[in-house]
């Protein structure tokens, strides 16, 4: 992602996220120079980067938990004789369906497990 500053039609600044280098322009459009992101800059794409991962994994947690609400329906749905044989795979989707709503509850969303 480029930010960009323009002055009466003419590009002047440019801050590219990606390659983390900031370039500048004169009036004329002519390219002044360029050079690294600071510190502060880096620190800003940084925390953005960090935002836009966090709405990710709450997106995903989301969507896996309308899977997890099926997962228990098929659960409950089992006879007491078919978990008793192996309940291997519906513990693990019932901890896996815990430890998301745990995460949605603490607004956790550094990962999506």
């Amino acid at each position: 992602m480029a930010h960009e500053n323009y002055q009466d039609g003419v590009l002047r600044e440019r801050w590219d996220d990606v390659t983390r280098m900031y370039t500048w322009w004169d009036a004329l459009g002519i390219q002044m120079g360029t050079r690294p992101f600071t510190a502060e800059e880096n620190a800003r794409v940084d925390e953005t980067a960090a935002q836009v991962q966090q709405e990710q994994n709450k997106s995903t947690i989301e969507t896996n938990l309308q899977q997890d609400y099926l997962n228990m329906q098929a659960i409950e749905a089992q006879t007491n004789a078919d978990l008793r044989a192996d309940p291997s795979q519906e513990l693990k989707d019932i901890a896996r369906a815990v430890r998301r709503l745990s995460r949605m509850a603490l607004e956790n969303y550094d990962g999506t497990d």
